[in-house]
């Protein structure tokens, strides 16, 4: 089965420009800030609002109708409610499973916060700071988690599989250079530098341990048709000789791909240079790794530079046209996608081309 999916980001894991009401009256950036700032009987009221509303029996129904397939549901490492003053969410995870084998979908679930941080990102739960892989206790407390969610779900029809850690940062992208120099705090920076002290990237070596480690804790659980998904933490040639399938069973290679990564990387704002630099680096890469595990894009979205400066809508609908067309031609050649992201609660002009909802009608 190829995967044709779609993220439910926003939803258990916090974004502040996904879901921007949640965080009104406040200045918490993150999530790790909003559980502290707001009053705990106000938090669980927004919380549980929005949980019960974001996504919905209905969802589920659309997205089979669409031809989806496959959803990546983003998971904190408090689902099961036993960190304080985080709120539990384990039941819509039950839920999402319950409608995915009503519907004929499967579910991917994503570890994609952890305590501390593995990347420094707002979607890691806590801006500017990545110290997981330095405390044992919680690297353990994630292996112990992983394999509960394999135990509680590697039987049901609905799992495709799970995802032990999304977007870690590891000096493999970011070199020698101290935290405190790394482009990730100019956006997104810390709150304060008793809450950054002890950030760092994390080591690939140890990376390759933790993924070895998951799969062992995970793996026995489950049904022989469910996989094991691992982040490229964005150096996706550099897994060639990891977990070959001599040895081990259904390892998935993730790696995530926007316009507006590369574009930072010096790519020109324009559809030629989106299509050349997608064939001459991207199929490349694919290609070769396809050799090695299937590949699949956990993440991408119709957002470039390109679309957001112009200015006549119907110009700007052809872009997200030509964006799609480019990309989904790519994903063709490896075992699928997830679009990042099923839904945005954003009045933002550009917040279309990152919600498949509305992005839909643009895509073939």
């Amino acid at each position: 089965m190829q995967i044709k999916g779609v993220n439910f980001g926003g939803w258990l894991v916090l974004e502040k420009w996904i879901a921007p009401e949640l965080f009104a009256g406040t200045e918490a950036e993150d999530e790790y800030h909003l559980a502290r700032v707001l009053p705990e009987e106000e938090y669980r009221e927004r919380m549980e609002k929005h949980r019960k509303s974001f996504i919905r029996e209905e969802d589920f129904r659309f997205l089979s109708e669409q031809g989806i397939n496959t959803i990546r549901i983003p998971i904190p490492f408090y689902i099961f409610g036993d960190r304080a003053p985080y709120l539990g969410c384990i039941e819509y995870l039950d839920f999402a499973l319950d409608m995915a084998e009503k519907y004929g979908l499967k579910i991917l679930i994503d570890l994609h916060m952890v305590p501390g941080s593995q990347n420094g990102f707002d979607n890691g739960g806590i801006c500017g700071v990545c110290k997981w892989s330095g405390m044992p206790e919680e690297v353990d407390f994630c292996l112990r988690l992983l394999e509960k969610l394999a135990l509680r779900y590697g039987h049901r029809d609905g799992l495709w599989g799970i995802q032990p850690l999304n977007e870690p940062i590891t000096d493999a992208l970011t070199g020698d250079i101290p935290w405190e120099q790394v482009w990730i705090r100019n956006i997104y920076p810390p709150k304060s530098a008793e809450e950054e002290a002890g950030s760092a990237p994390i080591k690939m070596e140890f990376l390759r341990k933790f993924y070895e480690d998951a799969y062992t804790r995970v793996m026995p659980h489950m049904d022989e048709d469910k996989f094991f998904m691992i982040h490229d933490a964005f150096r996706t040639a550099m897994w060639k000789d990891f977990m070959p399938r001599e040895q081990y069973r259904n390892v998935v290679l993730d790696t995530h791909f926007y316009f507006g990564s590369v574009e930072a990387g010096g790519c020109p704002k324009a559809l030629e240079a989106y299509q050349a630099i997608v064939e001459g680096r991207f199929y490349p890469i694919l290609d070769e790794m396809s050799g090695y595990f299937p590949v699949v894009t956990g993440e991408w979205s119709l957002d470039s530079g390109y679309a957001k400066d112009l200015p006549d809508r119907q110009d700007k609908e052809n872009a997200y046209r030509a964006v799609a067309e480019i990309q989904q031609k790519a994903w063709e050649r490896i075992a699928g996608s997830f679009f990042w992201t099923y839904r945005i609660l954003s009045d933002s002009p550009d917040a279309d081309a990152w919600s498949f909802e509305k992005a839909i009608k643009w895509m073939k």
